[in-house]
């Protein structure tokens, strides 16, 4: 890479996002934090993080504070190379039916399916000037039927009903948007940092197989999902 590229991605207040930015600065991107609430707020005490990369404040549920994310985009670069969708909603663990809440169950979707949908949408036309545009949507090993199936698997008995089937969703959205994009320049992917059955390897951390796997989905060394 000879000129730096421009990355955004979302909700990097968390340690997996932070992950990200960090290995995307490594490797000759200008970062664009976007963060909501609590992670916005602690990342704007971080006087580190913002000599390192652009924090904006972004709600991914409001299409008006996703415009407003794409208009200092364009203002200031232009073009987008890539999109991290990393923002996403936990909760729920061990529910069972009768204890599900259907409005959290909806809430998870926001973040974690419509929230996806909705900035693909507002920020595609930066992506479509970007120089070898890409997505990555940041998925789950518990969205993934045949590893949650797979009893040897360190979280197949996990019950997180609104979170798992919402991975499973994105999963799917990705896997057809793989299809809708395969005309065009813009490549879209998933990954999941959870790729390995070693339990240490969580959400929060990336080991350095996920490191380099990463590494080669954004130099474009993996093909998209098929």
């Amino acid at each position: 890479m000879n000129v730096n590229r421009i990355a955004v991605v979302t909700e990097s207040g968390n340690g997996l996002g932070k992950s990200f930015a960090h290995i995307l600065l490594n490797n000759n991107y200008n970062v664009i934090l976007a963060a909501t609430k609590k992670s916005f707020e602690l990342l704007s005490q971080d006087g580190g993080i913002l000599q390192d990369y652009k924090l904006v404040k972004t709600d991914f549920t409001s299409a008006e504070s996703l415009l407003e994310l794409k208009t200092k985009i364009d203002s200031e670069y232009g073009r987008l190379d890539l999109l991290v969708n990393n923002a996403e909603i936990a909760n729920g663990f061990g529910q069972k039916i009768d204890q599900i809440n259907l409005d959290e169950v909806r809430l998870v979707y926001e973040t974690n399916l419509f929230a996806v949908i909705r900035i693909i949408q507002v920020l595609k036309p930066l992506l479509e000037k970007g120089i070898d545009p890409s997505i990555i949507n940041i998925t789950s090993a518990l969205g993934d039927i045949n590893k949650m199936r797979d009893d040897e698997f360190c979280y197949s008995n996990y019950c997180m009903t609104a979170y798992a089937t919402s991975k499973a969703a994105l999963n799917m959205f990705t896997h057809l948007q793989c299809k809708e994009f395969k005309p065009s320049k813009i490549k879209i992917n998933s990954f999941d940092p959870i790729a390995l059955k070693n339990c240490t390897h969580n959400s929060v951390t990336i080991c350095d197989g996920i490191k380099d796997d990463f590494i080669a989905l954004i130099r474009h060394e993996e093909s998209p999902i098929q």
